[in-house]
């Protein structure tokens, strides 16, 4: 008898996974969700000011965090235990959506506030899933997982842009933000549901520690060619998009 390898095992036979089933199913409503509130603000903030700078603005304020919260997040995120980070986000972006109809009113500088504040969340929340994937899915299994994750991760972008544009042409663009705050709750309890062993962190977590392994990441960044060119690479298709 021989043993099966990952060329031989069919790639959907990974949702036999449990685990990796709810961390798809939970990805995938959770990026459709994103996609449709991404789109549904700029819009939103397009017919306050009728302003195309403002649409722009808004673009920044989705993207900046990135820059500004992405480096630190990935460090707290392996000294803590991930499930709780990743609930933890998406309840609190669920709650920030649910006050886009509440507060835009009042005022549309909440909007950039809110988008801001849920965007900077999400960076603790990806790098979680991330570390999570390779723990929930075999080794035979990781190729496949992998790939499902890519490629629903790209059709529930356009799914939700697409939704976007439905909602902000047929109905009130509130239920844009209603219905991703919904995708945000069952992400979570998606996560609730994965069984994972908690990191156990082999060093102190302080504001030395962090700077410390941002240091060695950054050398290994640039000391190692391969990587350094994908970031090269990425930086140029980010600019771009």
């Amino acid at each position: 008898m021989t043993s099966s390898s990952p060329a031989s095992i069919s790639p959907i036979a990974v949702f036999k996974n449990r685990n990796f089933s709810l961390l798809w199913t939970g990805q995938l409503v959770s990026t459709i969700g994103t996609a449709l509130s991404s789109l549904a603000a700029s819009i939103y903030i397009y017919r306050l000011t009728d302003s195309a700078l403002s649409v722009g603005l808004m673009l920044m304020a989705t993207a900046a965090p990135s820059l500004l919260v992405g480096l630190f997040a990935g460090v707290f995120v392996d000294r803590y235990d991930r499930r709780k980070i990743m609930i933890t986000a998406d309840i609190l972006r669920a709650v920030l959506i649910l006050l886009v109809p509440v507060l835009v009113p009042l005022n549309v500088v909440w909007l950039y506030v809110i988008v801001m504040l849920t965007s900077a969340i999400g960076q603790f929340f990806d790098p979680a899933h991330e570390s999570v994937l390779p723990e929930v899915a075999s080794d035979d299994e990781l190729a496949a997982a992998n790939s499902l994750i890519a490629i629903s991760s790209f059709g529930s972008t356009a799914v939700g842009f697409a939704a976007a544009g439905l909602i902000a042409s047929a109905a009130n663009i509130n239920w844009a933000f209603y219905a991703d705050a919904v995708t945000f709750l069952v992400s979570a309890v998606c996560v609730y549901l994965i069984r994972i062993k908690p990191i156990q962190a082999e060093e102190e977590t302080s504001a030395r520690v962090v700077i410390k392994n941002l240091r060695a990441g950054v050398r290994q960044l640039f000391n190692t060619p391969i990587l350094r060119s994908l970031f090269s690479t990425q930086v140029v298709v980010l600019i771009s998009f």
